[in-house]
């Protein structure tokens, strides 16, 4: 989806590090396994944290076992084992992946998202047909979003707020059960982060496409008035931290309540550590930041 969500490599531990690397290469073999090659491509780092969270909320049991990757078939690689909460993870990262592309296309940005959706058509229209009750879940919060961003509302909480309430539903969807409301504030401040992270991340290239941003919509900006990324985050850095900081710690103080067994000290990492240092890396960057490599 975004990688904004991922551990922070100073302060993880190397067990941690295998540990996490297992989640993301469950998701990826299960994807391969129930929607082919191609679509593997969709695996990203915030369901890698997806999975791992919601393995140890539900207290499944873990079967990890060593496999050769296909993009790197001489060394072994530690992997979760394809299990049905996994089939539920991959089937709503497919969806995801997929609306993501038709916003993309809609939006007027380029080729590589025509031809992104064009790939995920047929994955997504298998996930969508097993697992409809996720899909209508999402549908709907990206109905909601475009018409919040259409509306031009000037207020970031607002705009923010679709993409936040899916991913505070997901779990519920995914796991096929009513969760507490710490695991619901934790996703929901998640993904508030992630909502707010990209838009501050794409700042520069929506204003220069004119579409909807915002911090653009909060701040009056347009073409004209833009003077560059690093200006306007030099400009409004305590607003900005502000935003960012606020759902990192309503995001860790949900997490204090809640009760880890297998993954509490990764899951602890990309919480009060990685979320924290990508807040840090935002209000420093003067370009757009690169994928992260973990």
């Amino acid at each position: 989806m975004y990688g904004y969500v991922v551990p922070y490599k100073q302060t993880l531990r190397a067990s941690d590090f295998v540990l996490y690397r297992a989640f993301y290469c469950g998701i990826c073999c299960q994807t391969g396994k129930l929607y082919g090659q191609l679509p593997r491509f969709t695996t990203n780092y915030d369901f890698a944290f997806l999975s791992a969270l919601l393995h140890d909320y539900s207290k499944s049991d873990l079967v990890i076992e060593e496999h050769i990757c296909v993009l790197n078939p001489v060394r072994k690689k530690a992997t979760v084992m394809p299990n049905t909460l996994l089939a539920r993870l991959a089937a709503a990262n497919i969806m995801l992946a997929y609306q993501k592309a038709d916003d993309g296309v809609i939006d007027g940005d380029g080729f590589k998202y025509r031809v992104a959706r064009r790939m995920l058509k047929r994955s997504f229209l298998s996930a969508k047909k097993a697992y409809g009750d996720i899909w209508e879940r999402i549908s709907e919060a990206y109905k909601v979003q475009r018409e919040v961003e259409k509306s031009g509302v000037k207020s970031v909480d607002r705009a923010a707020d679709p993409f936040a309430s899916l991913m505070r539903d997901l779990p519920d969807l995914i796991l096929g059960e009513k969760t507490d409301d710490k695991l619901k504030a934790l996703c929901y401040n998640i993904g508030k982060f992630v909502y707010i992270a990209d838009a501050l991340d794409d700042i520069e290239s929506d204003v220069k496409k004119n579409r909807y941003n915002p911090f653009a919509a909060a701040y009056a900006i347009t073409k004209k008035n833009f003077k560059g990324r690093k200006e306007f985050i030099a400009e409004h850095a305590d607003e900005l931290g502000f935003y960012l900081r606020s759902c990192c710690g309503r995001a860790e103080e949900a997490m204090s309540g809640m009760v880890f067994t297998q993954s509490f000290s990764l899951i602890s990492n990309i919480v009060c550590d990685g979320m924290t240092q990508k807040t840090d890396e935002l209000l420093k960057s003067v370009k757009k930041l690169p994928p992260p490599r973990i």
